[in-house]
Formats: structure tokens, C-alpha cells, sequence
């Protein structure tokens, strides 16, 4: 049940919303009617590349002509995939780490560092952040937007501190729904299947007057359990998901554009945790304890752009989250108010700047097996960031950006960026980058009491938190080529060098009676290297091949003399060495397409779990009888009955297996 804070703030950003509407984030999409399947295959590299993506720039600027490691995946990439979560459309991705822990549980980062709570991706939805301040990472489960309200999802490996602020720091992905012009009429979706045993959604959209748009959604799932290492037992970590949203578009004369979306989430979502009944051990248990809870959210924008040339950008948003976690309960308000502005183009220079204020308040319900000190706290961050794009020749741009920001747990922190691109002629297109991005020590670090057992022993360990944590550093070296060597094939491909500076790491400080003692701190240094690289091949008109591999390396400084928390294998092993995907999207008649997806990940080791690498092979049947109706059936990870592909043992003490899938499903629009 929502508390009367969450009631009493959503009803008045409610009416504050009605004034200040927001903007359509991206370029609006041609309506999402069915053709015929020809019409629906992924575009070529052309149209790929012409696409507007504004995630980099906080402007629209295309594919080609950005200067970082972007990638675009489309709503038929999506549609044409068979996947019913956001992490699974996540692994078509070069250099994003996914890993399913369990049901409702994942493992997503890019270019290292993976873990349930990985804290170095920025994730947003139409620009606002849902990554979680208490762990500055994403509870995927927890996010379950209508797959088709989604327009694309734009993904950039690399830092974009500079724009977007901390956290932002080896990637950012921006989830971007279609706007509720390209949303009208009636569609019901349905289907299930195996795992995902059953799962479906609604919308309606409606023209209110000739430039104002309303559409409204709601979709629920149902999932499956799990099943354990040995494959004989399930891990209960079955549960369900409903989430509503609205989202109202409206152009205000010539010059000004608003937008107003609201989205309302609840999950229930069951799985093993470890919680302790008494201090004194061996009195533990290992019980279903679950997480549930209610997200709400409302945010707003507002364009406004001159005949001078000014453009600027107004944004709000407002997000309540309640839940209960591992014994523990949370209830949490977060407000952010973003403003940019991009200035007349003056000789060869293309200004921007922008300032952002954030408030973060939280209020925690102690337990013995997790708490924090103090339960109530509220936190407040500021940034300013000023860019310049100067045309330094016809085809040679370079970029120079630096945001600067204080937080209440660290004070100021400085993030700079240098872009550099070259696009001798239409095929080519090279690009260099320098970066410095930090991530923000989080609510956990700096306040945190853990007292649990040690993972695979009867032994507890209580964790303390250090209010003296800094933020982890990154000092990034880029670069990038796309080639585009035929017509119908094209190359395109990123090297990168990071240099992590004060990480977050966990050691042993000693006893205290039979319970060890743990410390949270600044004690690691990491250096880590790779290579992305994606293919895109129109065989013909009814046939596109698409690819991507990646590969990485890590080198990491522990300090021997420390008794560290984690296996120190852990850390460069947590990733796969090499990943590779394979996607062909074949169109058998105007009626008919017929999709697979083949993927290889290495091997993993973390704490002391070795995670065999596997390979997968996902295929989909669609059919379009008519052009306002999709039956489709797909079958995933069709290769083996189970395996596994993550392990959390510290927050997840069940080791799941991921099992062989099949659904079938319904689009009908009206």
C-alpha cells in the first residue's frame, strides 16, 4: 500500500505537471501500423547511421556523426528479438556484459565490473534516471516498461559524465518511447509460455485537439521459477510485475513542445535471501524472504527553441520508490530539476550549458541482518557543465566539455571530455576521445550495517560502512572507426583504455568475539582494455545478418597484505573474455519472418564459482495474417536443458540456473 507521503507528493507534482508538460525526446517515429513483413525488417547501414540519437550531445545528431562507441537498437530490433525484458534486447549490444542470476535478478554492465548491483552504468527512460541511489545500480526486475511503446534504445559504451553527471561512466542507455501521436488507437498484447508463463499489456491513444496527444498502457508478467546447480529442485524465485503509464504530447505553437508521462510499477518477486534471526551463531536462516514494493514516477519537459537559434530544455521528474528487501524496508522520494541550453552557432563554435539539481530523501526500517545509520537521511547534488563543438575543418569537428558538480558525500568533483571526429567521405568515419568520469559512493557505502554469514561457511562477518568513501575515478582513452564498405556492408568498431583509480573494495579488519569484521574503502586500482566490434549485412532485401564481438582484458593492484572480502579472481574474471552474437532477421514471404539468434560467452569465475561458457541459439516464427494482427512463437536458449550464467553469492545465496523457453505471443492493433 502506497504511504500517504507518496500519495500526498504524487498528487501535487500531479498538478505541478500540468503546467509544465515535456518535450518529445527524441524525433517523433512514423506511426507503429503493420505493413507487410518487408516493410519491417531492421534498416540498412544507411538508415542506421542516418538515425538521430541525442543521448551524447543532449542534442539530435546522427549515428555517424557521433564521437563515442554508439549503438542504436530499433523497435523492430526489438520486436524481431522474441525478448520480454529489457536486459535480454540489452545482450545484441557489443561490449554490454548481461547475465541472468535468476528470474528476476541480472547482472548488466558495460565494458566490465558486472554484478546485481553494478554501479557504473547510467540507465534512464526518456531521460530519467531509474538507476538506484541506494546502490547506484538498476534492479532490473523492478523495470518492465510495454515493449511496444518503446521507440529504440540508444546505448554508448564509454564515459558521458560530462553531459549526464556521476555514474555515467563506462556507458549510458536511454530508453526512448514513442511519443502518444505515433500511439493511437487500441493494441492488445498477450502470450506465454514456459518461463515466461504469462504476460500481456494494453494501450489506448487518443487525439485530444490538432497537436495535443494522450495514450495510456498497462502491461503485467508472470514468471516462472528458476532451478538450482543440481537441476532437480526449483529456487522459488517465481513472481509477477504490473506497471501503468500515461503520456501526454502537445506542440504549443511553432516554437514550443511538452510532454507529461506518468508510470506506476509493482513487483512481487520471491527468491532466496540470507537473513540473521539472532547475533549469536550459528542462528541464521536461509529463507524466502523475497523483495516487493511500488514505484512511482512522474516527469515532465519542456522545449522551447527561438528564431534566433536558441533551444532550450526544461526537465523535471519526481520518483517515489517503496519496498520491502532481505527484512529490511525502504520508502524513498527523489526529485530532479535539468536545465540545458544550447546557444547560436558563432563562427565555427556550437555552445551548450546546463545546470541540474537533485534531491534524494530516504527513510529505512532497520533489521538486524541490514541496516543503516542514520535511518533518515537526505541528500543534495548540483551540477553546471558547459560544451563546445567547433568545426575545426569541414569534416573534422572536435568536442571539449567539462561538467562540474558538488555531492553531499564527496564535495566537488570535476568530470572533463574531449571528442575528436573525422569523416573524410561518406564511408568513413573516425573518432578519438579522452574522458574523465567519477561514480558517486552511494547510500550503502557510507551508511550501511551488514551482518550475515560468509558465503558457503557458518561463519558471520558484520560489514561497517565508511562515511569516509570517495568517488571511484576513470580516466578513459578511446577510439572508434565505422567503415562502410559496400552498399549493403559495414563495419564499426571501438578500441578503449580505462584507468580506474580508488575503487570500492570490502577487507577484513580483525575479530570482534566469532564475528569478523569488514570495511568498505577506496583500495583497488584497475586497468582494463578491449576491442567492440559490430556487422551489419543486407544480404537482399528480405535478409540482414548482424554480428558483434568483444573482447577484454583487466589488470588488477590488490594490496597482498590486506585480507580482502572477495576473491581477488573475482574482479578480472567476472566478464567474459570474449563474447560473440549472431543475428540473422530472414523474411520467408510478405507474411512470414523467420529470426535467429546465436550467442557465445566465455567463462566466468567469481568468488570462487566458475561459470562454464556456453553457447545459445534463440529462434522466432512470426506471422502477420493481417496487417493489424502478429502471431509469433519463439524458443530460447534451445541448446541445453539449463545453465547457469551469473552468481551473486553474497546477496543471492541460491545459485540459479537459466532453462530452455518457449512462448508464444499476440499483437493485435485496432
Amino acid at each position: 500500500m502506497l504511504s500517504s507521503q507518496y500519495r500526498c507528493i504524487t498528487a501535487a507534482f500531479f498538478c505541478y505537471g500540468t503546467l509544465f508538460h515535456t518535450s518529445v525526446f527524441a524525433e517523433d517515429s512514423a506511426a507503429d501500423a503493420i505493413e507487410s513483413t518487408s516493410d519491417l525488417l531492421p534498416l540498412s547501414w544507411e538508415e542506421l547511421t542516418e538515425l538521430d540519437v541525442s543521448t551524447l550531445a543532449r542534442k539530435e545528431q546522427t549515428v555517424k556523426n557521433t564521437p563515442a562507441a554508439a549503438f542504436v537498437i530499433t523497435s523492430e530490433d526489438i520486436r524481431r528479438s522474441g525478448a520480454t525484458s529489457l536486459p535480454e534486447i540489452l545482450r545484441m549490444v557489443p561490449g554490454m556484459n548481461v547475465g541472468k542470476i535468476n528470474a528476476w535478478n541480472w547482472a548488466v554492465s558495460a565494458r566490465g565490473f558486472n554484478d546485481l548491483y553494478a554501479n557504473k552504468l547510467q540507465v534512464m527512460i526518456d531521460g530519467r534516471s531509474i538507476y538506484d541511489p541506494l546502490v547506484s545500480g538498476v534492479y532490473w526486475g523492478q523495470q518492465n516498461p510495454f515493449p511496444q511503446d518503446i521507440q529504440r534504445i540508444e546505448v554508448l559504451r564509454g564515459p558521458s559524465g560530462s553531459l549526464w553527471g556521476a555514474n555515467a561512466v563506462n556507458g549510458i542507455i536511454n530508453i526512448v518511447t514513442r511519443s502518444a501521436r505515433d500511439t493511437q488507437g487500441s493494441m492488445v498484447n498477450a502470450g506465454g509460455g514456459t518461463e515466461e508463463q504469462g504476460f500481456g499489456g494494453v494501450r489506448y491513444g487518443v487525439k485530444l485537439s490538432d497537436s495535443t496527444y494522450l495514450r495510456a498502457s498497462a502491461n503485467t508478467m508472470h514468471r516462472d521459477a528458476s532451478i538450482d546447480m543440481a537441476g532437480l529442485h526449483n529456487t522459488h524465485d517465481y513472481g509477477n510485475a504490473q506497471t501503468a503509464n500515461f503520456r501526454l504530447d502537445s506542440q504549443l505553437g511553432d516554437q514550443d513542445k511538452v510532454m507529461l508521462e506518468g508510470n506506476f510499477s509493482r513487483h512481487d518477486q520471491n527468491g532466496y535471501f540470507i537473513g540473521v534471526t539472532s547475533p549469536v551463531g550459528p542462528t541464521w536462516r536461509q529463507n524466502d524472504f523475497g523483495r516487493e514494493g511500488v514505484i512511482g514516477s512522474l516527469q515532465g519537459n519542456w522545449s522551447h527553441q527561438t528564431d534566433g537559434g536558441h533551444d532550450w530544455q526544461l526537465n523535471m521528474a519526481l520518483t517515489q520508490t517503496d519496498w520491502q528487501l532481505a527484512v529490511n524496508e525502504m520508502s524513498r522520494s527523489q526529485y530532479v530539476l535539468d536545465f540545458h541550453h544550447s546557444l547560436p552557432v558563432f563562427d565555427d563554435h556550437r555552445l551548450m550549458w546546463g545546470v541540474n539539481y537533485q534531491r534524494i530523501s530516504d527513510q529505512f526500517n532497520n533489521s538486524l541482518t541490514l541496516g543503516f545509520e542514520p535511518e533518515s537521511f537526505t541528500q543534495h547534488n548540483v551540477g553546471v557543465f558547459l560544451q563546445d563543438q567547433i568545426d575545426l575543418l569541414p569534416d573534422l569537428k572536435l568536442t571539449l566539455g567539462n561538467r562540474v558538480e558538488h555531492f553531499t558525500y564527496t564535495g566537488w568533483e570535476t568530470e572533463p571530455n574531449a571528442r575528436l571526429i573525422w569523416t573524410p567521405n561518406k564511408r568513413h568515419s573516425l573518432w578519438a576521445a579522452v574522458s574523465r568520469a567519477v561514480v558517486l559512493p552511494n547510500r550503502a557505502q557510507h551508511s550501511i550495517r551488514l551482518f550475515k554469514t560468509i558465503p558457503d561457511t557458518n561463519t558471520f562477518f558484520r560489514a561497517e560502512a565508511n562515511p569516509s568513501m570517495l568517488t571511484e575515478n576513470l580516466l578513459a582513452y578511446e577510439l572508434g572507426w565505422r567503415w562502410r564498405i559496400a552498399n549493403n556492408l559495414d563495419i564499426d568498431s571501438a578500441l578503449f583504455y580505462n584507468i580506474y583509480d580508488r575503487m570500492q573494495g570490502t577487507k577484513f579488519d580483525g575479530m570482534d568475539g566469532s564475528v569478523r569484521l569488514a570495511t568498505v574503502g577506496n583500495y583497488r586500482q584497475v586497468k582494463s582494455y578491449g576491442l567492440e566490434l559490430s556487422l551489419n549485412y543486407r544480404v537482399n532485401h528480405d535478409w540482414r545478418l548482424q554480428a558483434s564481438y568483444s573482447a577484454n582484458r583487466f589488470d588488477v593492484n590488490y594490496d597482498p597484505t590486506q585480507a580482502c572480502f572477495r576473491d581477488p579472481l573475482t574482479e578480472p574474471h567476472a566478464n567474459p573474455n570474449h563474447a560473440l552474437s549472431l543475428r540473422s532477421l530472414f523474411n520467408l514471404t510478405s507474411e512470414i519472418e523467420f529470426d535467429a539468434w546465436g550467442r557465445y560467452v566465455d567463462q566466468l569465475y567469481i568468488d570462487q564459482r566458475r561459470i562454464p561458457a556456453y553457447i545459445s541459439l534463440d529462434l522466432r516464427l512470426g506471422w502477420h495474417p493481417l496487417k493489424e494482427l502478429e502471431l509469433s512463437l519463439s524458443g530460447q536458449n534451445l541448446l541445453d536443458d539449463q545453465h547457469p550464467e551469473f552468481s551473486d553469492i553474497l546477496y543471492i545465496p541460491v545459485a540459479s540456473q537459466i532453462q530452455r523457453g518457449y512462448l508464444a505471443q499476440l499483437n493485435l492493433r485496432f
